[in-house]
């Protein structure tokens, strides 16, 4: 007699799964996870949190997340462009003895003049790092901004008396 195979699920039994939701020790949500049948068929579908997904399916998830990718970075490409073009961004300050300006030249202050300025095309968020530099008199400053992990810009900042 032949050897029978043993029924039942075993430990190699894996199964790709999309998760519908975030799971302590297996996975965030959205993200496509290596799981046993059994965990799938006893946890993850009763409870609705887990549904089967083909190779395929993962291919084209993959591909739409890279093209976002892509998109978001190209977004910041073009903003970086659009710094560019803007040229100067001035300010405008009140100044006292020594040409000392009043007040300080803050993020929020770049940001709504680089918006005006660009006509809204350029809405800079907080979560993009900007060095602004500590500015105490007039003149012009460099301001780098990271308007994308991988692209950086320069806004070029001109401190002017205001008159």
């Amino acid at each position: 007699k032949m050897g029978k195979k043993k029924g039942g699920g075993g430990a190699s039994d894996k199964m790709q799964v999309l998760l519908k939701g975030d799971i302590e020790g297996v996975g965030k949500a959205n993200t496509v996870v290596q799981v046993n049948v059994g965990y799938f068929n006893n946890f993850l579908r009763p409870k609705n949190l887990g549904a089967i997904i083909s190779d395929d399916e993962v291919a084209v998830k993959v591909e739409a997340e890279q093209a976002e990718l892509a998109r978001i970075k190209q977004e910041g490409v073009d903003m970086a462009a659009e710094i560019k073009a803007m040229g100067n961004v001035v300010l405008k300050r009140k100044v006292g003895a020594g040409n000392k300006i009043f007040g300080n030249v803050t993020h929020k202050q770049i940001m709504d003049e680089v918006k005006r300025m660009s006509d809204g095309k350029v809405v800079l968020t907080l979560k993009m790092k900007m060095d602004v530099p500590h500015v105490e008199g007039l003149g012009s400053y460099v301001v780098p901004v990271q308007v994308h992990p991988e692209v950086a810009a320069q806004i070029k900042l001109e401190v002017e008396e205001e008159k």
